[in-house]
């Protein structure tokens, strides 16, 4: 055996030695950058995403009373989820910030409660809509709910409620983004030798992954694009996807219709997501003191706007007027026996 031949073969056994020891001593895991994790950056974000725990709050928004309870995993229900929905009954999916979630809003009067009970009734079939909504929460949370409740929930459907608190993905894209920077683009091989170099020189590269950068405003660039994978990934299992679309706040709503931010609909209705909304424009749609939030009356009329939609599977053109959050049932500054604040 020459020299050369020699080497080759003394060089491989020490690579094959060295890579029998990294695999004894140190686990894979412990070798893998932060989204190659199998649960990936939600499940390492853990807690900074959302609560998962069982709790019940009372209090008033003015003359209104109102209580909120969640179960083991932070959904506004009353009972923990069964893994399968029950035998003819349709279960869907009801994803968004505070007004998803109905802060000041009594237990089973949410827009998710409000579109089960109005769809119940619109198809004859008994109708679930989970109520995975996070007050303060961010497109990327929604994100984060749905990759954690899809694999482990049978659903029909998606409800996306469209997300208002831009702040909160800035702060969120911020960790998203120094997750991601440390891979410095290089790929994985499933080599413990290698893995163990990666992670050494990583801090040295240069990072070719993109960021989630915050733009302003509402409508950020980084929520449309979580909102676009919750969309496409819905999709993909022939999973019906509904946008329900909202005013930006009480004063530029009342006796008038917002206009609607077209980005989202350009966007997301080409992937097949039938979008639907309220205008809120009396005063009875709006929480008493509470100015940024729908009243009882408003999440009903939302709620039969974005049953109309669903059951024609079709988008409306414009923020809905009627039902008047006047005609429909439920409680709002305005209505019999409810002043309005001054």
């Amino acid at each position: 055996m020459n020299h050369r031949l020699r080497g080759i073969v003394v060089g491989l056994g020490l690579l094959l030695a060295t890579e029998a020891v990294v695999r004894l001593v140190i686990p894979e895991n412990d070798l893998l950058f932060s989204w190659e994790h199998p649960d990936g950056i939600i499940a390492l974000m853990g807690d900074q995403v959302y609560l998962r725990k069982s709790s019940s709050t009372t209090s008033s928004d003015g003359p209104y009373p109102w209580t909120i309870t969640t179960n083991n995993l932070g959904l506004r229900e009353n009972e923990e989820p069964t893994p399968q929905a029950a035998k003819g009954t349709k279960r869907y999916l009801a994803l968004g910030d505070s007004w998803v979630f109905g802060t000041s809003v009594t237990q089973g009067k949410s827009i998710p409660d409000q579109i089960e009970s109005a769809l119940t009734a619109a198809t004859g079939q008994p109708t679930e809509v989970l109520n995975a909504g996070i007050p303060g929460g961010s497109a990327f949370e929604m994100l984060s709910r749905w990759q954690e409740l899809n694999g482990s929930l049978e659903l029909h459907g998606v409800i996306l409620g469209i997300p208002h608190n831009a702040g909160r993905q800035k702060e969120l894209s911020s960790a998203r983004d120094s997750m991601f920077k440390s891979g410095g683009g290089a790929p994985y091989i499933n080599i413990r030798t290698y893995l163990a170099l990666r992670r050494a020189i990583a801090p040295y590269t240069r990072p070719r992954y993109a960021s989630m950068e915050y733009t302003s405003g509402v409508h950020d660039e980084g929520m449309l694009q979580d909102l676009v994978t919750i969309t496409a990934q819905a999709r993909e299992q022939d999973l019906p996807v509904w946008v329900i679309e909202f005013p930006d706040n009480m004063d530029l709503s009342v006796g008038r219709i917002s206009p609607i931010d077209q980005r989202w609909r350009n966007t997301l209705e080409p992937m097949g997501a039938v979008f639907a909304g309220h205008a809120l424009n009396t005063r009875s749609c709006w929480g008493f003191f509470d100015h940024g939030h729908p009243s009882e009356a408003g999440a009903n009329a939302i709620a039969q706007v974005v049953v109309n939609a669903m059951v024609a599977n079709k988008s409306a053109k414009m923020l809905q007027t009627e039902p008047s959050c006047d005609a429909v049932d439920g409680v709002g500054p305005g209505k019999p026996g409810w002043v309005v604040p001054k």
